[in-house]
């Protein structure tokens, strides 16, 4: 079985890739309260949830004219935001972060305390926003308040970072990751200021971009940011979920269903050296040389789904960062996404490994 391929020689790359690789990653920052909505209260203790976001929906729609009560329970408070959760599961994997974003205007935040002290470098431009994260098991609805990140801008950075520092740290970087394009209205700035930086440099770092659900924005803003990516001088990946892919794709005048030729016509459109779309059973990357599909160890039950993309990106760069074929940073990426669904944290290389090992004896046969 191809699959069992793939994953087997990405388990002996892995264990052979040694290195400390350095990342810049950017650029938000959220205070996430993961909550469950409950269904039926069987008494102070225990409760039923609403299973999934169609129930949820109906819930709501039921009640359409009149009013409802719907209860949430807090089940934990945590780090957010697309940046830090993936810098948190790249410095799990053995890399060095410096984080770019917002994590507090005067001071860290305490919920991002434990990864600023973990990062190489943390440059903090304004106040977190904060977000309602609520769970169901077969995905997630982000309810956020982000009226903080308009200062996460590329003025506000230079205070902080001043224009010889950042030139020194685009150096020396060996990937930046830009995230939540979305909500961070003034990402495009930052990224074109980059891009001028690296373009005169000699030695430049790859480009990791998850521009997050992007249904809030214009198509003019849409174009606009898919231009940008389509001139950045270096080595870039643009990663995608399924509904993204679905909306990126209809600005590109783009209509394939197939996730695969999907991926493959918008890499066509873009000239970028990689487009990857990650559904919930798996992923399918295209690249010049090579245009893959790898199932995942989809769980009916997860016990956490936010961060679940992030961990998933955090796994493609490491594959991509050790130099492996597209296809085996894929089994990278969809693992370190199911590690993390079940067990609630940032898989480590060794936990990486192990999982690989076991989903692909349970799954491809034993490697």
């Amino acid at each position: 079985m191809e699959q069992t391929g793939i994953i087997k020689s990405a388990v002996e790359k892995l264990s052979r890739f040694d290195e400390k690789k350095h990342l810049l990653v950017g650029f938000d920052g959220f205070v996430d309260e993961i909550i469950h909505m409950v269904d039926k209260r069987k008494n102070d203790k225990e409760y039923e949830r609403i299973p999934d976001i169609k129930s949820f929906a109906e819930r709501i729609a039921q009640v359409a004219g009149l009013s409802a009560n719907i209860e949430k329970v807090p089940i934990q408070t945590k780090l957010g935001g697309n940046g830090p959760i993936m810098g948190n599961a790249v410095i799990a994997q053995g890399h060095d972060v410096t984080y770019i974003g917002a994590l507090g205007k005067h001071f860290i935040n305490p919920v991002f305390r434990e990864f600023a002290d973990s990062c190489k470098n943390v440059y903090s431009l304004t106040e977190p926003g904060y977000t309602d994260a609520l769970e169901f098991f077969d995905g997630k609805i982000m309810m956020g308040k982000m009226n903080n990140l308009v200062e996460v801008n590329f003025k506000n950075l230079l205070d902080k970072l001043p224009n010889p520092e950042l030139e020194k740290l685009l150096a020396e970087t060996d990937l930046v990751a830009f995230t939540n394009w979305t909500m961070l209205s003034n990402l495009n700035e930052i990224m074109t200021e980059f891009n001028k930086i690296i373009s005169k440099n000699k030695k430049k770092p790859l480009i990791f971009i998850d521009l997050a659900d992007p249904k809030k924005r214009t198509s003019q803003d849409i174009r606009e940011i898919l231009e940008l990516i389509s001139g950045l001088n270096t080595e870039t990946i643009l990663s995608m979920n399924l509904s993204e892919s679905t909306i990126i794709s209809l600005n590109l005048g783009i209509k394939e269903d197939e996730i695969l030729t999907r991926a493959i016509l918008i890499r066509e459109k873009l000239g970028i050296a990689g487009i990857v779309i990650h559904p919930s059973n798996g992923a399918a990357i295209a690249t010049e040389t090579q245009c893959k599909w790898v199932d995942g160890p989809y769980t009916a039950k997860p016990k956490l789904t936010t961060g679940a993309g992030d961990n998933f990106n955090s796994g493609l760069c490491t594959g991509w960062l050790a130099g492996m074929d597209p296809a085996e940073c894929l089994a990278l990426g969809v693992c370190s996404s199911g590690f993390y669904v079940r067990n609630g944290r940032s898989a480590t290389r060794g936990d990486l490994r192990d999982f690989m090992k076991q989903w692909a004896e349970v799954n491809c046969g034993a490697i």
